[in-house]
């Protein structure tokens, strides 16, 4: 069942916590050259959370608990950070802020901020045997038929791992356009490629606003887990479409965000289906197909819009809410635990749909169980006239309500009837946070931060409240809470007035994470003590 969208917000929701800040910084890169910014990186980063930072795939779990030891920081290991992050700002900005404030995105930008790309000096893990099995590509090349005589780019091509496979397929009459922004990557990529007899590719040296292809040639782009990198999304976009033959395609390989599989990287190296097209259709592509059979990964096929050489069905894309008010689907939800909910979904159209969901979603219970509220984007193909369980990870609400299950119906409510919630789930999506301007830093994707957040959002707790239930193995109670209140705090709410910050010492007394310590330093101190 929907909810009316005219409904007031519930009463538990704080007036005036969740209006979100104005824009503090833009998500841009700093425009440094690649190898500047990694050693930056490295001496900037203090070593107990050099392990999250160092490889583009993030951190497992176990290393990560292991960093999180609770005896407190040396004053040696503060000094470090504070002095790299004073560095930072000086270079950067001539100065030194002096509010205390974590800086998000405004709500334009906030749906996701393009990572950094990746420096050359990565280029061997692009090669490493495990991505056979994690990225399947020769799956991937038989979804798209690429056959010989085809003329191919692989855009963001790093080793050429992808580029290579290609070649073979288009050979011997096609040729593949190899396009990088790293002209070390295509010397790497051109060895690799005399390594292994390779004909057929074409070196292209691009820049972050232009792939610098031909127009109108190309009948086949790939862009392999590179598209979350383009800083310049907008200009790449219209390159690509202008460099597309009549008939010619996308292939879009992206890490997920809807089904947790994209948690064990960095926030900003996966996206979600709403993400994707949220900035291409606008741009003048349309959905061709939309696979998921690999194991991590979208993989989307975007032709240019109205190109009708492109075979196949269109497929509608639609929004939950508008899918039912146009009467295209049948949809119910009922409960699945504390970390997510069930929607029973059908198409009962004609049209081949595509349904998404936002984060902030509401689940309202009938039952006096535990509400809901959705913390990722969601998104089901409708392909058929079946009913699908469709799982939205989502977390509870009232702490003192059980979990619903699975006989227990909710309500779906818009995320605009819970705009503290709503506000606070973007930022949690986005999962990344600065302390003032120092480098980057990635919030671990663990339920148990993003429950406290939501408790402390609505409930106001004290420490001793939630400390037992938002613990868990790989995230100790005082780092959940700590990590919940820099949510807390880019989504806009006056943690220092919580009661959670009367037991501040309690949750920051013995923290080890150099981040953590700066936001809360700069929260009690108002400026870095040097």
């Amino acid at each position: 069942m929907l909810a009316d969208p005219n409904r007031s917000p519930p009463a538990s929701v704080s007036p005036g916590r969740g209006r979100p800040k104005p824009k503090a910084y833009s998500p841009q890169p700093t425009r440094v050259g690649a190898s500047a910014r990694l050693r930056a990186r490295a001496v900037c980063v203090p070593v107990v959370l050099r392990p999250m930072l160092s490889v583009k795939r993030g951190v497992s779990m176990a290393s990560m608990a292991s960093m999180m030891r609770t005896d407190a920081p040396t004053g040696r290991e503060i000094r470090r950070y504070l002095a790299c992050v004073l560095a930072v700002l000086v270079w950067t900005t001539g100065g030194v802020p002096t509010t205390a404030q974590a800086q998000a995105p405004d709500r334009i930008e906030r749906h996701r901020v393009p990572a950094d790309f990746m420096s050359y000096l990565g280029a061997q893990w692009l090669e490493r045997p495990e991505r056979v099995q994690e990225e399947q590509p020769e799956a991937v090349l038989d979804a798209m038929g690429l056959g010989p005589g085809d003329v191919a780019a692989d855009i963001g091509c790093g080793s050429g791992y992808y580029a290579r496979r290609m070649a073979r397929r288009v050979a011997p009459e096609g040729r593949v356009y190899c396009v990088d922004i790293q002209q070390e990557m295509l010397d790497i990529m051109q060895e690799l490629t005399d390594r292994d007899g390779v004909t057929g590719i074409v070196p292209v040296l691009g820049d972050v606003d232009d792939p610098k292809l031909p127009a109108g040639e190309v009948d086949w782009i790939i862009l392999a887990d590179v598209y979350h990198e383009m800083s310049e999304f907008e200009a790449m976009l219209a390159g690509m479409r202008a460099s597309l033959a009549p008939g010619g395609r996308v292939a879009l390989l992206e890490y997920r965000i809807e089904d947790g599989t994209g948690d064990n990287l960095k926030s900003d190296h996966a996206m979600s289906v709403r993400q994707v097209l949220a900035e291409w259709l606008p741009a003048g592509f349309a959905l061709a197909d939309l696979h998921e059979f690999l194991p991590g990964q979208h993989l989307f096929i975007m032709k240019v819009a109205g190109d009708t050489e492109v075979p196949g069905d269109p497929i509608v894309n639609l929004d939950l809410f508008e899918a039912v008010e146009q009467g295209l689907v049948e949809a119910e939800a009922v409960g699945a635990g504390d970390a997510s909910v069930t929607v029973r979904i059908r198409n009962i159209g004609d049209d081949k749909l595509l349904v998404t969901m936002p984060v902030g979603v509401s689940f309202q219970s009938a039952d006096n169980a535990r509400d809901m509220v959705s913390r990722r984007d969601a998104a089901i193909r409708l392909f058929d006239g079946e009913w699908h369980d469709w799982v939205v990870r989502s977390v509870g609400r009232q702490q003192g309500r059980p979990a619903a299950g699975s006989g227990d119906p909710f309500t779906i409510a818009r995320p605009a009837s819970l705009p503290t919630l709503n506000d606070l789930m973007y930022v949690m999506q986005v999962g990344t946070y600065r302390v003032a301007d120092a480098p980057l830093q990635y919030v671990p994707r663990v339920h148990g931060v993003e429950q406290a957040a939501v408790w402390i959002a609505e409930a106001d707790p004290s420490y001793d409240d939630i400390a037992a239930a938002v613990a868990d193995p790989r995230m100790p109670a005082p780092y959940a809470v700590a990590f919940a209140l820099v949510y807390c705090d880019l989504a806009g709410i006056d943690v220092t007035g919580t009661r959670i910050w009367e037991d501040r010492a309690q949750v920051f007394g013995g923290l080890r994470d150099p981040g953590l310590n700066a936001w809360y330093q700069l929260k009690t101190a108002g400026r870095i003590q040097p």
